[in-house]
């Protein structure tokens, strides 16, 4: 009986069990949309239960204190180790954990430095002590220049408004409807889009804060975005960097897969998605065309570095940027006198990243993921 009689005080509980309810703030899931615009990302909250609801919490109490005098007294038996460190432990993890080691691993190799004055202002991003990427900040008169097309991009608002809208954060569904990917066969190949882009998303602030470059909207009021002007500087394009980085990396990883029959026509696909991806962000009237010609740069470089992360060797050329008044287009980003033209050039000298534990683990776990058949 007296496991009934201690049912009255735990009636008292269900307003404990109201605390349940903050379980949906604790999982932050929903907080995870925000970060996507600031590049802390979709990992916030993902995989944490957070807590139960009222009525659950309470009846988990009266079914623990009703059982648990079935289970044996005494000491509970010793635990069989785990291994400290050993790559079998991430598949423990809830998802928002490993984020934030695979954030952890990635910028804990990222330097950066400024040099220069006035017009001649630039940054320079390195990587595991090696200087990656250089941009130069554009003058004035650039900027101005540049406004011309941003005014002349508003036409396809119309068309493009749904993609602009849509994009607003990692626009992961469009990388997936490219490759046929779905959350029940790929979802590591997913949590490394995600942790690209995140990884992209910090690189890119980090040189947005170097240069400080203002929007085209705070320099010509004929813009008018048609989308809030973010709260951060316009070169480089994040979405651009972000979009650059992932099409690298997915482009690897399906190569490695090598199960796609149409691989090269989804390669092209990939690449003229990040383009659509960076220009809808200047027909929104947020983003320079200058602005994607340094995200290309800086994203394409990221994609690289987070394949050496993920223990892949792979080295890319040192590039630098010194924008001139141009369109952007994915197929003059990969032409030789287009990309002069633009005032990007590559360095002979090249570059890798180092692996590291995480990122090795997941590119294992999203090669499992193969498509076959």
């Amino acid at each position: 009986m007296s496991q009934y009689g201690g049912v009255g005080g735990v009636g008292g509980v269900g307003g404990v069990g109201g605390v349940g309810g903050v379980g949906g703030v604790g999982g932050v899931g929903g907080v995870g949309g925000v970060g996507n615009f600031i590049g802390i990302g979709s990992f916030l909250g993902a995989g944490d239960v957070g807590g139960y609801d009222g009525l659950t919490t309470t009846g988990l109490g009266l079914t623990a204190e009703a059982l648990r005098h079935l289970m044996d007294e005494g000491d509970a038996p010793a635990p069989a180790d785990l291994v400290p460190g050993d790559p079998s432990n991430f598949g423990r993890m809830a998802v928002w954990v490993r984020g934030s080691l695979y954030v952890s691993e990635f910028v804990s190799g990222l330097s950066w430095r400024t040099d220069g004055e006035g017009g001649q202002h630039r940054a320079t991003l390195s990587i595991d002590g090696a200087d990656w990427v250089t941009l130069h900040r554009p003058d004035g008169e650039t900027l101005a220049a540049q406004c011309r097309h941003v005014r002349n991009y508003a036409a396809l608002r119309d068309e493009r408004g749904v993609e602009v809208i849509s994009q607003l954060g990692f626009p992961t569904p469009y990388f997936a409807m490219v490759l046929g990917l779905n959350t029940a066969e790929h979802k590591h190949t997913f949590e490394l889009v995600t942790a690209t882009q995140v990884a992209a998303a910090h690189t890119a602030m980090i040189l947005k804060s170097l240069l400080a470059v203002r929007r085209p909207d705070q320099v010509d009021g004929r813009i008018m975005p048609m989308i809030p002007t973010p709260g951060h500087g316009s070169f480089p394009s994040a979405h651009a960097t972000e979009a650059y980085a992932v099409a690298t990396v997915l482009e690897a990883l399906t190569t490695q897969w090598a199960s796609l029959a149409d691989q090269d026509g989804r390669v092209r696909v990939l690449r003229a998605l990040a383009e659509r991806i960076a220009v809808n962000r200047t027909i929104a009237g947020v983003h320079y065309p200058i602005d994607s010609w340094a995200g290309a740069t800086l994203g394409t470089a990221v994609g690289h570095a987070i394949l050496g992360r993920c223990g892949l060797d792979v080295s890319t050329n040192v590039a630098g940027l010194n924008a001139a008044d141009v369109d952007f287009f994915d197929a003059d980003f990969r032409d030789d006198d287009a990309r002069d033209a633009a005032g990007l050039t590559f360095d002979e000298a090249q570059v890798s990243a180092n692996a590291s534990p995480a990122f090795t683990w997941l590119w294992d776990a999203a090669m499992a993921e193969r498509q076959v058949g």
